[in-house]
């Protein structure tokens, strides 16, 4: 069980690279919470840009800047913000997305009501125009759901992402910080969390992500498919019977296919070959592959 203040002391995390765009926007809506005892600690990971001219000038006490030059490895970056956190709870948010105005009282809120949590995760929406959401993370927006999710993750019913996260300092002294040379750092230390400890997650939509042109790009899709794969096999042994198997092949398929659409048919039908080889008693992929095949013979 976690003891928590009446008021505890929240360190958000800010990392940011050349987002001079966006990120008066995103300290604004920091600035707007209805819960104020918090510290925003920003580490740019050396932008060319005017960001710290930008943010340097903002008049408000509880705002850090820490110049940590190029660094390049998200987990990293994030590192040296839990190195100069000070808060009870800790959050994050990236330097292009925005937060509703009662994200961090709700969270507190809900973790007070629920001390078994070592953390909690609230839903949200993608974005592209400022309040014209485009897709849920989930399709409740309300209600609450507590226990442990680990397994639900991998699931995917669950959105992992860290802006969405509020934690208690102390769970560090148990899963460590962020693996630096994970590519896949994020994810791996929330399932690093819901491995040693229980969750409470709000549904309600309390955070938006922006998204970029570049987001859409072939190199981000892919990257994230090849972050998912990785991760399902580093975590296989830790999973019951069979799921590991089951995530795989719905990740290869689901990367094949996404090939496919691009017009890579060669990569396609590899990874409907790894699907079936993660999970052979699966007929899909073989359909899949047949299908690829037989229209290639079409052309």
């Amino acid at each position: 069980m976690f003891r928590i203040n009446e008021f505890p002391r929240i360190s958000i995390i800010l990392p940011t690279y050349n987002r001079a765009k966006y990120i008066m926007e995103t300290i604004d809506s920091v600035q707007n919470q209805t819960y104020q005892y918090w510290e925003l600690i920003i580490v740019d990971d050396g932008s060319d840009d005017n960001t710290e001219e930008m943010v340097t000038k903002i008049n408000d006490e509880r705002i850090q800047f820490y110049k940590a030059g190029r660094i390049g490895i998200n987990g990293k970056i994030k590192n040296i913000g839990l190195e100069k956190a000070t808060g009870e709870l800790i959050a994050f948010i990236d330097s292009d997305d925005l937060w509703a105005a009662t994200k961090l009282e709700k969270q507190v809120a809900i973790m007070q009501q629920y001390p078994d949590a070592g953390f909690s995760l609230t839903g949200g929406y993608n974005f592209r125009k400022l309040q014209e959401p485009i897709s849920y993370f989930y399709k409740e927006t309300g209600g609450i759901r507590y226990g442990n999710i680990f397994v639900p993750l991998f699931k995917s019913e669950v959105a992992g992402l860290t802006p969405t996260l509020m934690f208690h300092t102390q769970c560090i002294g148990l899963t460590g910080s962020f693996k630096e040379s994970k590519s896949f750092s994020d994810a791996d230390f929330i399932l690093n969390l819901a491995y040693h400890y229980k969750a409470v997650i709000l549904f309600e939509p309390l955070f938006f992500r922006r998204l970029h042109d570049e987001n859409d790009s072939t190199k981000e899709w892919e990257a994230g498919y090849e972050k998912g794969i990785a991760m399902a096999n580093a975590y296989r042994k830790m999973l019951p019977r069979g799921l590991a198997g089951k995530v795989l092949l719905k990740l290869h398929i689901n990367s094949g296919e996404k090939y496919l659409a691009h017009g890579k048919i060669k990569k396609a039908i590899s990874h409907f070959f790894k699907a079936w080889v993660s999970n052979p008693f699966s007929i899909i992929p073989l359909k899949k592959i047949a299908k690829t095949g037989l229209s290639i013979f079409r052309k």
